[in-house]
């Protein structure tokens, strides 16, 4: 190997290093922030508010974030967002010493959730604008499969960790925690190169807000591989939501079973995703993307179909049996369905575009997930599990043909 891939690789354990203690410290944390504010306020509203502030952040947020990634050096904006991150952690801190009561605690927390969602956004962003020259060509697919396997090791992780450390440490100290989490990631992109394998094309155009909204609609509608992966990724995404919704009514409200059996069912679909993530770190996704991700999701439509199917028996050990297995089937599909679409967008998209196309993409993606807990939430109380699971199968499958027949990519 020449001193070209020997400084790709060296690049690739430093961003992945980095993405690990960002992911880590950041999902235990956001895990006990959570729990504090369901203790301190004993409120299922207030709960659901602090994770509703995310979104909305990214969503708000999107049009700024991705003019600024586009206009702005990468690396001066990931460095200036994580030590923002550090600044409003340190600040939160102090804060809830003061105010500690149930009103305070919600306001700092809500307050915190929202500006460290878009600080993670500046960064993440702009990181991932710079794929193409952070390694070389040949380490692009391992790069973003490698961030994907820590996501989807942290789903699962970061939840276990955040419950046996939430009795243990006071919430202040594992902010502290938080707080040195995130100036590790600052140093690691500090030493990162964002600039090791070409140079980076920002765009010189003055836009106001709606204008970069306007733009990165304009061209996704340029892209038609993009186009199409991303229209099947809001329908996929509209219609897991009815996973989301659906499992705890049939497994813990009609079937009674344990917290801790619940959990571990659950758990499946994380695994299934780090599973799907270890095997594509091996099989390349260079041609084909949009019958690739078709097959895929036929996967996740005979899984509905296995639960919509299951959930008419009433035993409590069939149900939970094929839950399991559907969940971690669901969730080898997501991760390979997603692999070809951050691919594509990482790697294919002009560098001087990435920002406001990556942000405006992500904005939409995340319009889909509550819009979807409202739509199946409804339905949930009028008509049976098993009929919506097989709504949800049907729904999907149309999708997955319409994106089999998609014959061109460009």
């Amino acid at each position: 190997m020449g001193k070209t891939g020997d400084f790709s690789k060296k690049q690739l354990h430093l961003s992945l290093g980095s993405y690990f203690i960002g992911n880590f410290s950041s999902g235990i944390f956001n895990f006990i922030l959570s729990l504090y504010v369901l203790k301190v306020t004993d409120s299922s509203f207030s709960f659901s508010l602090i994770l509703m502030l995310g979104p909305l952040a990214t969503i708000l947020g999107s049009p700024l974030v991705g003019q600024m990634v586009d206009r702005y050096p990468h690396k001066n904006i990931a460095l200036g967002a994580q030590f923002s991150s550090i600044l409003i952690v340190s600040l939160s801190m102090l804060l809830f010493t003061r105010f500690q009561t149930p009103l305070g605690s919600v306001i700092i927390a809500g307050t915190l959730a929202f500006w460290l969602t878009l600080c993670d956004d500046f960064q993440t962003i702009a990181y991932k604008a710079s794929t193409l020259n952070l390694v070389a060509k040949d380490d692009h697919q391992k790069l973003i499969v490698g961030e994907q396997t820590i996501s989807a090791l942290m789903m699962l992780v970061a939840p276990i960790l955040g419950g046996v450390l939430y009795p243990i440490f006071t919430l202040r100290q594992i902010m502290f925690c938080e707080i040195v989490g995130e100036a590790l990631v600052f140093f690691s992109l500090l030493r990162l190169d964002f600039k090791a394998f070409g140079r980076e094309a920002r765009t010189d155009k003055q836009e106001n807000i709606l204008s970069g909204i306007v733009a990165g609609m304009g061209y996704i509608k340029e892209d038609r591989l993009l186009r199409t992966l991303l229209i099947f990724g809001v329908v996929a995404n509209l219609v897991l939501t009815a996973v989301e919704v659906g499992d705890p009514i049939v497994l813990v409200k009609d079937l009674c079973v344990s917290a801790h059996t619940y959990g571990w069912i659950i758990s499946r679909l994380a695994l299934g995703m780090i599973v799907g993530y270890l095997l594509m770190g091996n099989v390349k996704v260079a041609h084909g993307k949009c019958r690739f991700t078709a097959k895929v999701s036929f996967l996740m439509v005979i899984s509905l179909l296995a639960m919509a199917t299951v959930v008419l028996y009433k035993s409590t050990l069939l149900v939970s049996t094929v839950f399991t297995v559907s969940l971690f089937l669901l969730g080898l599909a997501i991760c390979l369905a997603n692999v070809p679409y951050a691919l594509h967008m990482r790697t294919e998209v002009a560098m001087e575009k990435q920002g406001r196309i990556n942000a405006t993409s992500a904005a939409i993606l995340e319009l889909a997930s509550p819009l979807g807990l409202f739509f199946f939430g409804t339905l949930f109380q009028y008509l049976a599990p098993g009929a919506i699971f097989f709504l949800a199968s049907i729904i999907l499958a149309g999708v997955g043909s319409w994106l089999y027949g998609n014959k061109k990519e460009h």
